[in-house]
């Protein structure tokens, strides 16, 4: 059947009607009209497919990656990189208003690169074969090379025989570290210091990571009690150490706590206290008057707990740096003591349709 693209969803899946009902289909881009095949259809939705390409758009560009069509990890490869950021910035502008009701019109920060950005990359080994899942199961695409990681990754990657699943990272010296060798390496990222290992937390976009910490450091008083949130191997914490004057630091992983004590030694950093355990169980521990949460959670967003405990704790602001703008929206919405003041973008995964968000959020005053 033949059906126009409306729009692009918030996976990046091209949106089609069929009989009214709402079609999800990957690589069509707004304005395509394509033929199709269901692929499923369920009660409130059918998914879909393209089958051929009758007009296309001209915004359409051809995917430089051999894997693409089955692998499913850069799922806008085939958008150019301009359109990608605008549709990157309605995107948050629409869930923003949709789940909490905030009008924003956000400013975004491209990548430096949209090729070998990643400094990171995990693969699997099964029957033989290394590389990633394919998009919703246990089946591996094998890959000898990942266009979107950074080069020693690729020739770590074609110069060793791996026969086991692995996570490889890079640093901005090429120095390679991998679970499989355990060992650590030093990150440096404007002029700071990090001890990472393969596994532990750090952002994937050296160029974008650089970006969020000039932001944080231009929204931070000397005079600031900071809690840190879901900190990592302290990076956040340690930026924010250079202004503030004190920084409480909690992280659940103790390989990352354990790295983020080194890289408080590594930079001679004497205002942190770092914490180790659950984000929800620690922030009622704190007992001093904190002026300032930073807050990173993972893409589930923030345990209500810790939402509740914000609430309680009143910090004149709060920094949340977000990878999923639909649990940001709910965040926001529960934090509603509070005013977003400030919104950035960052796009940390060029190519694809996940997006970093930077908001600075005030404390609303009581008339």
């Amino acid at each position: 059947m033949k059906v126009k693209i409306e729009r692009l969803d918030d996976l990046g899946r091209g949106i089609a009607y069929v009989n009214n009902k709402i079609t999800f289909i990957k690589n069509a881009l707004p304005g395509e009209i394509v033929k199709i095949k269901i692929n499923k259809s369920l009660k409130k939705y059918n998914i879909g497919e393209v089958t051929k390409y009758i007009e296309t758009s001209p915004n359409r560009i051809t995917p430089v990656c051999k894997y693409y069509n089955e692998c499913g990890g850069c799922d806008l490869m085939h958008l150019s990189y301009k359109e990608e950021l605008s549709y990157k910035q309605e995107k948050v502008k629409n869930i923003l208003k949709k789940y909490a009701g905030i009008e924003v019109n956000p400013d975004i920060i491209s990548s430096d690169k949209t090729l070998n950005y990643r400094n990171k990359i995990t693969l699997h080994y099964n029957s033989n074969k290394l590389g990633y899942f394919k998009e919703n199961t246990n089946e591996i695409i094998e890959i000898d090379e990942c266009l979107v990681v950074m080069n020693e990754i690729n020739e770590y990657i074609k110069s060793n025989n791996i026969k086991e699943d692995i996570i490889i990272r890079e640093n901005n010296k090429k120095e390679i570290v991998t679970s499989i060798d355990n060992n650590t390496m030093t990150e440096e990222i404007n002029n700071l210091k990090f001890v990472v290992d393969a596994s532990s937390f750090f952002q994937v976009n050296h160029y974008i990571c650089s970006k969020i910490f000039d932001l944080l450091e231009e929204n931070i008083d000397n005079s600031n009690y900071c809690l840190d949130l879901y900190s990592g191997v302290g990076t956040l914490s340690i930026v924010a150490s250079k202004k503030a004057h004190f920084v409480y630091s909690i992280e659940v992983n103790p390989y990352s706590h354990k790295n983020a004590l080194i890289n408080k030694k590594l930079n001679n950093i004497n205002n942190i206290e770092f914490i180790l355990g659950k984000v929800e169980d620690k922030i009622k521990d704190i007992k001093e008057n904190i002026d300032l949460i930073i807050t990173d959670p993972p893409r589930s967003g923030m345990d209500k707990t810790v939402v509740n405990v914000i609430n309680k704790l009143l910090p004149k602001k709060i920094i949340y740096i977000s990878c999923d703008p639909i649990t940001l929206a709910r965040d926001l919405k529960l934090l509603d003591n509070y005013k977003l003041t400030k919104i950035t973008l960052l796009d940390m995964f060029p190519n694809t349709h996940h997006i970093e968000s930077f908001c600075v959020l005030d404390k609303l005053k009581v008339e």
